[in-house]
């Protein structure tokens, strides 16, 4: 960042849109990640991946539409959907295992579905969705949108892929459902939740993508990170936090917990655990 702060021309510090450079960047780092080919042009730089699933929601819902989303939830995505005038629908996850429930999520698809908003690696459970769930899923979603006659969007919130544990690899729903866009954010990776760095990617394989290259580039009109950030991006997509650290933390951590008779789950990624805790019974303390 300090080395980004120094001017190397006289509109340094003037509106920046986005830059070409970091967009690349982002665009190659991607298709490292996830061995799909994601192209400069589909990617769209936003304040974290809070900014660009809030751009993605603006762009692709409106009032009287639905948006789907799984609970437990990253706690801001309810609040997100009514804002951009559209209404959530919660469709809880079975503990303890959490799963991605395709059948359930099929059953709150209805005609004013516009969206369904997946959040893997999954925050707070630490789940990661497997690729079979993800390509029923798909399926689940395409025959919707023949039998509603439009399409159902998948926003993405993939903000912890490279927080994982135990080599593991998280496939996108990218791979499987074409309409689908892509949340990232570089605030986990360098654990610097304070600097607001992200961006929005379109699935490769998306019909008509010119039409919402237009429509993104119209919406995302000052909400670009600032210039310094752009510029620095391609230097801040090297950095990584030391996972296998984390990954200790996390099994002391719930060898702790499972001495002491809690129930949890061992997550496969994020820097959370979600134990089970009893009801208490009368006149505990």
């Amino acid at each position: 960042m300090r080395r980004w702060s120094v001017p190397a021309s006289t509109d340094w510090f003037a509106y920046r849109m986005m830059h070409e450079p970091a967009r690349a960047a982002a665009a190659a780092s991607l298709t490292a990640e996830l061995g799909i080919d994601f192209a400069a042009q589909d990617v769209f730089l936003t304040r974290g991946a809070s900014g660009a699933i809030a751009l993605a929601l603006n762009t692709v819902v409106g009032p009287g539409d639905e948006v789907v989303f799984l609970s437990p939830p990253w706690f801001f995505y309810e609040a997100m959907i009514i804002a951009s005038g559209a209404t959530p629908v919660r469709v809880r996850l079975e503990p303890p295992n959490f799963d991605l429930d395709t059948s359930r999520i099929a059953a709150a698809l209805g005609p004013r579905t516009r969206a369904v908003i997946i959040n893997t690696p999954h925050n707070p459970t630490g789940r990661i969705y497997p690729a079979a769930a993800l390509s029923r899923l798909a399926e689940e979603l395409a025959e919707a949108g023949r039998r509603y006659g439009r399409p159902i969007w998948v926003i993405s919130d993939e903000a912890y892929s490279r927080i994982v544990f135990d080599g593991r690899r998280v496939p996108s729903p990218a791979r499987f459902h074409p309409y689908s866009v892509l949340a990232h954010t570089y605030s986990k990776s360098a654990l610097a939740p304070g600097q607001r760095l992200g961006f929005l990617a379109l699935a490769p394989d998306l019909p008509d993508a010119e039409a919402m290259r237009r429509a993104l580039l119209t919406l995302s009109f000052g909400a670009a990170p600032d210039a310094v950030m752009q510029y620095a991006l391609p230097d801040i997509d090297r950095l990584l936090i030391d996972v296998t650290a984390i990954e200790r933390r996390r099994d002391r951590t719930v060898s702790a917990l499972r001495e002491h008779g809690y129930d949890l789950q061992v997550p496969e990624r994020t820097f959370y655990l979600l134990p089970r805790v009893a009801a208490a019974r009368p006149g505990d303390r």
